[in-house]
């Protein structure tokens, strides 16, 4: 379980984290959201422990969380982690001597599976190959909580397939809290249960895709007809060309009307209205 309460994580005079409370208590794949500089990096350095808060409080398994706790039960690499300049296979040794539950045998089948040299030394690898090899060392840790910062970094689609896969796999093995951030969004509706969007430091959605698929639509028409079906409905988005107008809807969707198009959102539509702040909407 991770429990956010009240977390604020400040850098001098500028808030990254601002007043964050969140709770995660079933095991599931979580996909974490947001534009860069919304605070992603910073959300999960913290509840890793590699940093501390400014205010609140961040347990992970009711354990209270700050860079002095020894073994907080969660598995985090930093992208562009410089692994001491080790061969890959003797990462991986390493990684099991220092855990003793760590999955040896998911390991070695991933490296294989992705064609990994484990003679090669990590900087020497390509910046695709970097990255699987810091989710393979998470994901083999077999931790109650996996925090993946933009695993498919550097990844091509044919990877990306495959990452999704590996990490579908390793969740059926050992079903626990992953928490992966990304920008590709579409890829991952089909491995993820539920969606958190972190706009400027705050969590502005967290539910399941199937409350997107639901609620989230779009309203198209002549402007006093969009504003009368949406008079009380939650607009989260609006564009205009002339006298027609686009609002775009997270609610129940209402009636059909014949002067009105109602069209669902795809998560990546719903992802750029929830974040978008365009034409002075107010989100």
């Amino acid at each position: 379980m991770i429990e956010l309460s009240g977390v604020t994580k400040q850098y001098g005079q500028t808030a990254v984290l601002k007043d964050v409370s969140l709770t995660i208590d079933e095991p599931g794949i979580y996909c974490l959201l947001g534009r860069n500089g919304a605070g992603k990096t910073t959300l999960l350095k913290s509840i890793a422990g590699y940093q501390n808060i400014s205010y609140g409080e961040i347990r992970v398994n009711n354990q209270l969380i700050t860079t002095a706790t020894l073994d907080t039960g969660v598995s985090y690499i930093e992208n562009f982690a410089k692994h001491f300049h080790l061969p890959v296979k003797k990462l991986l040794h390493i990684a099991g001597e220092v855990n003793p539950n760590y999955d040896f045998a998911f390991a070695t089948e991933m490296m294989e599976r992705f064609e990994l040299d484990g003679k090669k030394k990590f900087h020497h690898l390509s910046l695709g190959m970097k990255t699987m090899v810091s989710t393979i060392i998470c994901l083999a840790s077999n931790k109650n909580v996996i925090l993946l910062d933009e695993p498919v970094l550097g990844f091509d689609a044919i990877m990306r397939v495959e990452f999704y896969n590996m990490l579908s796999e390793s969740f059926q093995k050992h079903p626990r809290i992953i928490l992966v951030s990304t920008h590709i969004i579409e890829e991952i509706t089909k491995t993820i249960q539920k969606l958190i969007i972190l706009d400027k430091g705050r969590i502005r959605f967290f539910d399941t895709l199937q409350a997107v698929e639901k609620q989230a639509y779009s309203i198209s028409g002549l402007k006093s007809d969009v504003e009368a079906a949406t008079k009380n409905l939650n607009v989260i988005g609006q564009d205009s060309v002339g006298g027609l107008v686009t609002s775009y809807i997270f609610d129940t969707p209402p009636k059909q009307i014949a002067s009105l198009e109602i069209h669902p959102l795809t998560l990546q539509d719903f992802f750029i209205q929830m974040v978008g702040h365009r034409g002075g909407i107010q989100k």
